[in-house]
């Protein structure tokens, strides 16, 4: 993501502001707040340097659907093209899970890649990743998962 790049925010961020349908963390929601249309992904690394990864909760936010880049631009065509979800919901719970975790993310990627693709299915992986982030990770990671994996799962 390139440092100059000034997002803002979709109908559906504006929305989660408004409604907290998502249960964003603090930090994501602060972020959200943040993202205005008028300040760059440098100055939002700037004012968060020390609370946040904040290139990889803007990924997050893309992922979404709550804030994007201008309409038109080379960057806007990009950041749509990884917010794609992908076709199965294991998929883009792994892809989450890699996006909210990083290089953490391994043993949770592993469960998830194992279970089967059915929702049924997902739900005890998703319970037993959530479980595993929080003994390994931290609790707050552990909820944001959940938060997003049930989006994930209540969407498809």
């Amino acid at each position: 993501m390139r440092p100059e790049l000034v997002l803002g925010k979709t109908a559906a961020g504006v929305s989660e502001l408004d409604k907290r349908a998502l249960g964003l963390g603090m930090a994501m929601r602060r972020l959200l707040i943040m993202v205005d249309g008028q300040h760059s992904v440098a100055d939002l690394m700037h004012a968060n340097a020390a609370s946040i990864d904040v290139v990889a909760t803007l990924d997050q936010l893309f992922a979404l659907g709550l804030i994007a880049a201008p309409a038109g631009t080379r960057d806007a065509d990009m950041a749509a093209e990884a917010a794609l979800v992908p076709g199965s919901p294991r998929q883009a719970l792994m892809h989450m899970a890699e996006t909210l975790l990083g290089t953490g993310a391994g043993a949770v990627f592993n469960k998830l890649q194992h279970a089967s693709d059915e929702r049924a299915a997902l739900q005890p992986a998703v319970d037993a990743c959530v479980r595993l982030i929080r003994l390994t990770i931290d609790e707050n990671k552990a909820a944001d998962f959940k938060r997003q994996a049930e989006v994930i799962l209540g969407g498809h």
